[in-house]
């Protein structure tokens, strides 16, 4: 048998392996038990960081309208330098 044929040979049974292993795995009770709790955990992620993008951005709109009225001179403490 020549090395490139034994080479081929050894990776596909590598491939066969990891994809039995990964069969094996999938039908597992614990491996769908962590799915579930993998996705229940990444939803509450998600909605955490919607919750702090909104909280930021209405930060930035309060920070622009504050400098804004300083940039004017409206609120009576700061005025431009002319």
């Amino acid at each position: 048998m020549s090395d490139q044929l034994a080479t081929i040979i050894v990776a596909l049974i590598s491939t066969i392996g990891v994809v039995l292993v990964g069969l094996m795995q999938m039908f597992k009770k614990e491996a769908r038990a962590n799915a579930k709790e993998n996705r229940e955990d990444h939803a509450i992620v998600s909605q955490q960081l919607r919750m702090i993008f909104k909280t930021v951005n209405r930060v930035d709109d309060k920070l622009e309208k504050h400098l804004d009225q300083h940039k004017e001179g409206n609120n009576g403490k700061s005025v431009p330098r002319k």
